[in-house]
């Protein structure tokens, strides 16, 4: 840039900010005054002096952290409650996976449009829209809780807790009254309802990714965007754990909190009020879409010249530029390519951590609370420090595209590892004497219980006289009667179907609780899991930089929104259903009740461990693989961390502004 033109942007500069009218006029078209007014915060006529200080990239950073927080913690907290929410409507992962695509339908139906056009509007009101749409979709998500109440069909009594207890007994009649309560009921509406709550936050989700990034993105400088955005994922990771810590809090707390049942939190039929959580999101999330609204068109941090300004004010905009704008988006070998692999390291992470509470409930024996809460520190502390670490050393360092691309290969390959050692890191299964595997299903009936009628509506686990055996529920044990069935710590008696230590049936007392675990493998899981997930996500940051550096300043916007529709398609809407069938794949014991098949109450403990680990070793060792192609690509990259013309107005800004206070003074 000559100096003339840099001495003039720097005066202009300096008059747009300096408040002065007089120098306003004489620096200043009609164009820049406008432009100055799309600086200023406020709603309407409305934008006081002292509100200015906060139309910084700073500030915006801070609010837009707070709000990655939410978003980040919404996907968690359904993904922490998502065993409960099973056993409370009584339905298969498979739906559960269902209701997890659903805020990934919105993207694709709006998702490049949003992104073209909100765009090139005011998009800090495009973001507060989809924040206050995300506070109906949490609103909506807890109204089965409101409409239906609390569940009482996994209760040993009934709903006023003064009856009777109603134990599942050995006899020769088993009634089927209550096959038309609420439970039966209750699951279809509240499918839907957690089905359109889910569907809202995804339009939430889009002002997030394609207008929200981008916008931080153009208002800091190129130098220092590794820092704001490794700050700005660092604390998002946040939003995750404190979404699976959320869940774990809830699901502490009992459905109904003013109630309290016969058995806790360990007992597979609690039900934690799961509905909570949902009201604590959407009050936040309504909250913070207020100080979004204040925010300008464009954060004063930089001077803009007139022809830059495709984001500052509002064009008309034509679908045939739309089209025009795509085609040179998937032109771009390194933005597919990198998009491809992004797509599916997103599959098999995504889908690892929505499972990852109910594997850790099943293959360590962890309660749906503690299990939320392992996956809630686990991501807080591991991913914080990856990210921080990442954009730190990537703004000190500023390596070449070809060391950049190389280090997303070797991240990958170490998660790999990771992941090869997890397989073979789990427990043994339940030993339930008396039972066989038909048909990949556990058969829970033998010739000593085959005359009591048992059903598999509710686990009730009994521990046998051996100290060892677990039996599925009272009948299955051959149980006739109860002492002390108001406490957790019931003793049932003249139970005939039960083993001792010889491995004989005898008619002896069991305990309605699991009998003691041992597993020494949790701790070195647990650490495995840390490593790979802190070398992992120190890749976030470079991630990000591929996807705005690999394309023109322009289409920032349109790329982010493109990939989020994308992404839904290719990999938002098949990981809830790929990994609810890896996970319905490893039952053996279902919920029955009625004629219709529920929950899985019992898993097969070495199936699931390796469904889960080998399936996401696959996705994530495609995403490695195409990684290798953007490698080999990288050196069509330019221009990473710095602005050819920025760095010279940076260095000549101070020389204009005191030129200008001279002039202002001899004016």
């Amino acid at each position: 840039m000559p100096k003339e033109e840099v001495r003039y942007s720097g005066q202009r500069l300096s008059a747009i900010h300096s408040g002065n009218e007089q120098l306003q006029r004489l620096w200043l078209s009609q164009e820049d005054v406008s432009y100055a007014g799309e600086t200023l915060c406020g709603l309407g006529n409305c934008k006081p002096h002292w509100l200015q200080r906060f139309a910084s990239p700073k500030t915006y950073l801070l609010i837009f952290s707070f709000v990655s927080l939410t978003q980040g913690a919404y996907i968690t907290y359904f993904a922490g409650i998502l065993s409960t929410i099973e056993k409370r409507f009584a339905f298969k992962s498979k739906t559960a996976g269902i209701l997890l695509i659903a805020d990934n339908i919105s993207p694709i139906i709006t998702g490049a449009l949003v992104g073209f056009y909100g765009g090139s509007g005011h998009r800090p009101r495009w973001l507060a829209a989809g924040m206050i749409l995300s506070s109906l979709s949490c609103l909506t998500s807890a109204l089965p809780y409101m409409v239906f109440g609390s569940g009482t069909h996994l209760r040993s009594k009934s709903s006023d807790f003064l009856t009777e207890p109603q134990a599942q007994f050995c006899t020769l009649k088993r009634s089927q009254e209550g096959c038309t309560t609420s439970v039966v009921s209750a699951t279809v509406p509240a499918i839907v309802l957690l089905f359109l709550g889910n569907f809202l936050q995804g339009f939430g989700a889009i002002a997030f990714y394609s207008v929200g990034t981008p916008y931080l993105d153009d208002n800091v400088r190129k130098n220092d965007s590794p820092l704001y955005f490794g700050t700005l994922f660092a604390l998002r990771l946040f939003g995750p754990a404190l979404g699976f810590l959320l869940s774990s809090a809830c699901l502490g707390v009992y459905e109904n909190p003013w109630t309290t049942p016969d058995f806790g939190p360990e007992d597979p039929r609690w039900i934690g009020a799961w509905w909570l959580g949902f009201v604590v999101l959407g009050c936040t999330s309504g909250v913070l879409s207020l100080p979004l609204l204040l925010f300008p068109r464009h954060l004063k941090h930089k001077e803009v010249m007139p022809s830059e300004r495709t984001n500052d004010r509002p064009k008309k905009l034509l679908l045939k530029d739309l089209s025009q704008a795509l085609l040179r988006l998937f032109k771009n070998p390194i933005f597919v390519w990198h998009g491809l692999a992004a797509n599916m390291v997103m599959i098999g992470i995504l889908g690892y951590m929505i499972t990852l509470p109910r594997y850790l409930e099943n293959q360590f024996r962890k309660s749906a609370s503690s299990a939320s809460f392992y996956t809630g520190t686990l991501t807080m502390f591991t991913m914080v420090v990856g990210n921080v670490g990442g954009g730190a050393v990537i703004k000190k360092v500023k390596p070449s595209p070809r060391y950049l691309t190389g280090y997303l290969v070797a991240v990958g390959i170490i998660t790999l590892g990771g992941l090869l050692a997890s397989m073979f890191l789990g427990c043994s299964s339940f030993y339930m004497p008396g039972t066989t595997v038909l048909n990949n299903r556990l058969n829970l009936v033998n010739q000593c219980n085959q005359n009591c009628n048992c059903t598999t509506e509710v686990f009730e686990p009994l521990c046998g006289p051996d100290n060892r055996a677990i039996y599925f529920s009272p009948c299955h044990a051959g149980c006739t009667s109860n002492e002390n069935l108001q406490d957790r710590d019931s003793i049932y008696t003249n139970c005939s179907c039960v083993h001792n230590h010889k491995k004989e049936l005898v008619i002896a007392s069991t305990t309605r609780s699991y009998c003691p675990f041992h597993c020494g493998m949790f701790v070195p899981y647990i650490i495995i899991l840390c490593v790979a997930k802190v070398v992992s996500s120190t890749a976030s940051v470079a991630d990000t930089l591929l996807i705005l550096r690999s394309v023109e300043p322009g289409d920032k916007s349109l790329a982010c929104g493109t990939l989020e529709a994308l992404w839904s398609v290719a990999a938002f809407i098949p990981y809830p259903m790929v990994y609810g069938s890896i996970t319905d794949s490893a039952c053996l014991v279902w919920e029955e009740r009625c004629g219709e098949t529920g929950n899985c109450w019992i898993y097969d403990y070495e199936k699931f461990r390796y469904y889960l680990h080998g399936a996401t070793f696959v996705f994530l060792g495609l995403g490695t693989f195409f990684e290798v192609i953007v490698f080999l690509l990288s050196s069509r990259l330019k221009n990473l961390y710095s602005e050819e013309d920025e760095n010279v107005v940076e260095n000549n800004e101070n020389k204009a502004r005191n030129e200008d206070i001279s002039l202002t003074q001899e004016t």
